[in-house]
């Protein structure tokens, strides 16, 4: 069995083994019969505070993640008997946080429940209570992007230029299922951070963090979305257009942090203003392409973009989604009017003839020194 089988064998076991753990040893066989039944169905399993404390080893496995701002504490898991590994988010339920933690659950609940993509981290367990809400997740072995791109106490995981950009695409294909594939209408999710995004031993990125997500309402369902005269206006209305721009300008930043330098400007707007994007390229990388960085670099402009409507759809040619060897890119008919960049230097001057043009369209462009 190859590692990704094993793995997403695992994620089913993990879930498979909560509805079968010591909380519910005395359950009759009809009560054990529902559980596996949930299971089958992908219902998260509402646990008991027992049953947390066990597999955290009463919180004392704390992860030290690389957002200091993170909203909850996250743990290490392993479950009773079964010894599968879990990553459990505990979030701390104050009087003023109360009613925000509830919807939290929903919406990961939900999430759970409405999508089901490879790149998505879904909900496998949980348990609330007046002082706390805690969520079970199965466990991504490597963590969070941010910790792996920037470390935690002083260690980070080396990723080549390659592993960035499979990264990247798969990233980018989990938010066009939640925008133009989910069975339950669009979903944006309104907190796509690198420390919202998970990695699997094999580097496959997945989406977590669904406590802010929208779900749209269509205005009508009879055009198909993937319909090249069908745009957003036919089937959102303006407030929903604005959301998933929303979503595509934090995917633009997710790739500017996710290929730059480490000491890139902590606030998002900072970093936005700069958009001299080519100073800030990590070039200690042995393996860049630098026509796929190209693409990378046009792709995290165009998202980026300061009017929304100017921002492109995950179905569009010119989002990065589609800037693999299978796909056509935009940028393709612009490498062959340009010659293929081999340096960092080229790859700065293409960059600035880009955002001229876009300046001479209308589009504001700010570069600092």
């Amino acid at each position: 069995m190859s590692t990704e089988a094993h793995e997403e064998s695992d994620q089913k076991v993990i879930v498979e083994a909560l509805s079968k753990g010591p909380s519910l040893q005395n359950c009759n066989a009809s009560s054990r019969k529902f559980c596996e039944a949930d299971f089958v169905l992908g219902v998260p399993l509402e646990l008991s505070w027992e049953m947390v404390e066990e597999m955290t080893f009463g919180f004392r496995t704390r992860i030290i993640l690389g957002d200091e701002k993170s909203e909850y504490l996250a743990y290490e898991g392993l479950l009773p008997v079964y010894g599968y590994q879990v990553m459990v988010k505990r979030y701390s339920t104050s009087d003023s946080s109360r009613s925000w933690s509830r919807d939290v659950l929903e919406a990961e609940k939900k999430a759970a429940l409405s999508m089901h993509h490879k790149n998505i981290l879904s909900l496998a367990g949980y348990y609330q209570s007046e002082n706390t809400t805690i969520l079970v997740f199965p466990s991504t072995k490597r963590g969070s992007l941010d910790t792996n791109l920037y470390g935690s106490r002083g260690k980070h995981l080396k990723l080549t230029f390659q592993d960035k950009l499979k990264i990247a695409i798969e990233i980018a294909r989990g938010l066009r299922y939640m925008h133009e594939e989910s069975p339950q209408g669009p979903v944006v999710h309104g907190q796509l951070l690198i420390s919202n995004i998970f990695l699997r031993r094999d580097l496959r990125p997945l989406i977590s963090g669904f406590g802010r997500a929208t779900w749209l309402h269509l205005k009508q369902l009879t055009k198909p979305i993937n319909n090249k005269k069908c745009s957003l206006r036919d089937y959102l209305d303006l407030e929903s257009i604005a959301l998933v721009k929303s979503d595509i300008l934090s995917y633009g930043v997710l790739l500017l942090r996710l290929f730059c330098k480490t000491r890139v400007p902590q606030d998002d707007k900072t970093l936005l203003d700069w958009r001299a994007f080519h100073e800030l390229l990590d070039e200690d990388w042995e393996d860049v392409d630098m026509h796929e960085m190209f693409r990378v670099m046009c792709t995290a402009f165009q998202c980026t973009m300061p009017c929304p409507d100017l921002r492109p759809c995950t179905s569009e040619e010119k989002f990065f989604v589609k800037c693999n060897h299978h796909h056509p890119s935009i940028s393709d008919t612009t490498m062959k009017e340009r010659k293929k960049p081999r340096s960092i230097d080229m790859l700065a001057a293409i960059c600035l003839a880009t955002q001229a043009e876009s300046v001479g369209n209308g589009v504001h462009v700010t570069a600092k020194p």
